[in-house]
């Protein structure tokens, strides 16, 4: 059979899904996603703000380890080198003599086991000199060199600074070289006099640069190596942290927009947990709102049936007494709109049905003959209107989870929608289609098609196509979206022929099919 006007209303357009339920599309709130998104680009995540206060001061603090470790290693390079000056000074000092029993000036003879010593010294850089003390008064200390490298620097020093047998260091420049000094005031309670003897050892710095040098790398080619994988640990470790986090998102946004159910506190970190604890509070504040406001309506239309039933049947009486044409003709128009009364009240108590998660039992059915059965309901209608309505079953059973109730309301909407906007001598056709997973149930129409601009609002309460004739309250396809959200299905509105005129107009609910 040929398709049907009401799909005029809602043709042409793309599947609107969304979590295997129907979702149209509000360009107001693209645009407030898209501002959303944007300014996602200035967010900063979670886990970013604890990376950085994790490794900026890690790296901040890395510099400083690194310099502290080469003073460190300055002062451990020294110690075995500064120990080998101290052992020349203790050798050189070991070996003054004075000749004539006290009478003269001390001389410094080196026999073969010094020699040996000190050149290994020799080998390695180390210089000495023995000077006898004279001391001036100013500062300076004068006196014969007894033995050694005359060139070596005496240090500036003062009368107070004279400890015999403490060993001090410097480090110098001489000739352009860097040196370590190290000087002692050579005394012994065997020398005959008090005379001192100033013994000055150098040796070249270079030795003591490398061993450093070597400490350090030792110590921050490591770090090197460890760094990049501390820092990937830490990212790891944040990373499992932040999972339930995560996995909470995933929950959320894997519910249907009407599951306001609460959120479980049990399997949260306890850091999130009084987050959780403000959303149940929220969600359990709308919830109360939303069912407040269902209770409203059905209890508004409840009271509203009654009256407007009195009325209705008043004038229908009163038309069969009516003494001129121009009373029944006003009689007419008050059944007419008491019926359309009637009809949007009792829309708006499925409306209030079809929300109310807690009164939609899905019990598996056939949708072949519930749509023949609501089909056949319609043909006195379409027949006074000068339209074909015809259906078009499967061969065999077309099974799906549903509730009788709100897919006949769905399906009347539709065909009704269909008939008001067919054109006299019109198609409309109802047809059921399978596959292996899916059920398709189809309304057709060759109507006038629906805008691209129409096709995105059609879905909207009390939305009506602006330019048509027909009368409606605007909540037929409202009622089809909420009954297809219910039962997980899809919803596509299409044109029947795109390229031609009138295009006509394809509802398309899609069921997943059950065995």
């Amino acid at each position: 059979m040929p398709p049907s006007t009401a799909g005029n209303l809602a043709t042409g357009a793309a599947p609107l899904t969304q979590n295997a339920s129907l979702n149209v599309t509000n360009p107001d709130v693209e645009a407030s996603f898209s501002r959303g998104d944007a300014n996602t680009l200035y967010r900063r995540s979670l886990l970013g703000e604890i990376l950085d206060w994790m490794l900026a001061p890690l790296f901040l603090l890395w510099p400083m380890s690194v310099a502290i470790t080469y003073v460190v290693a300055q002062d451990i390079a020294n110690t075995p080198y500064d120990r080998g000056l101290r052992s020349a000074l203790a050798v050189l000092s070991e070996q003054i003599e004075w000749p004539n029993g006290g009478v003269g000036q001390p001389i410094l003879p080196l026999n073969p086991l010094t020699k040996v010593a000190l050149r290994t010294h020799d080998s390695e850089g180390v210089f000495w000199k023995a000077q006898v003390v004279l001391y001036t008064g100013d500062g300076q200390v004068d006196g014969p060199v007894i033995g050694g490298d005359a060139a070596l620097p005496t240090p500036k020093l003062n009368y107070e600074d004279i400890r015999p047998g403490r060993v001090d260091y410097m480090d110098q420049t001489i000739n352009g070289f860097d040196v370590r000094l190290a000087y002692q005031w050579a005394y012994n309670q065997r020398f005959p006099t008090d005379d001192l003897v100033l013994l000055v050892v150098a040796e070249g710095r270079e030795p003591r640069v490398e061993l450093a040098n070597a400490i350090i790398k030792g110590v921050i080619i490591p770090q090197f190596l460890v760094l990049p994988v501390a820092v990937l640990l830490i990212w790891f470790g944040l990373s499992r942290g932040v999972a339930p986090i995560n996995a909470l998102q995933r929950r959320l946004r894997a519910r249907r927009p009407d599951d306001l159910s609460a959120i479980e506190e049990h399997s949260t970190p306890a850091e999130i947990t009084p987050l959780v604890t403000a959303m149940n509070d929220l969600l359990s504040r709308l919830s109360g709102n939303i069912e407040a406001q269902r209770r409203f309506v059905a209890d508004a239309a409840h009271q509203l049936k009654t009256p407007l039933s009195g009325l209705r049947l008043q004038a229908e009486l009163a038309l069969k007494s009516a003494p001129d044409a121009e009373t029944r003709e006003n009689l007419h128009k008050i059944v007419a709109g008491t019926a359309r009364a009637t009809r949007l009240i009792n829309q708006l108590l499925l409306m209030a049905t079809a929300e109310n998660p807690d009164r939609v039992q899905l019990v598996p059915l056939d949708l072949n003959k519930l749509a023949r059965h609501v089909t056949e309901e319609w043909v006195d209608q379409a027949l006074a209107r000068g339209i074909d309505l015809g259906f078009e079953d499967t061969q065999e059973p077309a099974m799906i989870r549903g509730q009788s109730l709100l897919l006949s309301e769905a399906l009347n909407n539709l065909i009704d929608n269909a008939l008001r906007y067919a054109p006299y001598s019109g198609h409309v056709t109802v047809s059921v289609k399978l596959s292996d997973t899916e059920v398709k149930l189809c309304v057709e129409d060759n109507g006038p098609g629906i805008s691209a601009d129409e096709r995105t609002r059609i879905f909207d309460r009390f939305y009506r196509v602006l330019g048509t004739q027909a009368h409606g309250s605007g909540l037929g396809l409202a009622i089809v979206k909420e009954v297809a959200q219910k039962h997980h299905a899809n919803v596509m509105v299409d044109a029947v022929h795109p390229s031609s005129m009138p295009p006509g107009t394809r509802f398309t609910l899609t069921f997943r099919r059950v065995r």
